[in-house]
């Protein structure tokens, strides 16, 4: 597992903002935004820090399906597992 980088900063929205170098679905990604809202119902086990571990394990897969458009933002999803329970992810 990689170790988190230090925050680079939080948006107003929240989102907390990492350092990441990546190729996902042909796009070069150099920042990670992690929303908040998955502690609501995560907290308890789920971390940034798994958060962008899963980031790295989707720059080797292809099958992110496009959900919606809104302005500059696109926003990809992917079906993961976790201790046998399914979880969406998204990239945006």
């Amino acid at each position: 597992m990689k170790k988190l980088p230090s925050l680079l900063y939080t948006t107003d929205e929240g989102r907390r903002v990492y350092e990441f170098r990546a190729v996902i679905n042909k796009r070069k990604i150099v920042e990670i935004h992690i929303d908040p809202h998955y502690e609501e119902e995560h907290g308890d086990y789920m971390t940034d820090e798994i958060v962008y571990n899963f980031a790295f394990e989707l720059e080797r897969e292809e099958i992110w399906k496009l959900e919606d458009r809104d302005g500059e933002w696109e926003y990809y999803s992917y079906l993961t597992w976790i201790d046998w329970r399914t979880y969406k992810m998204f990239d945006a």
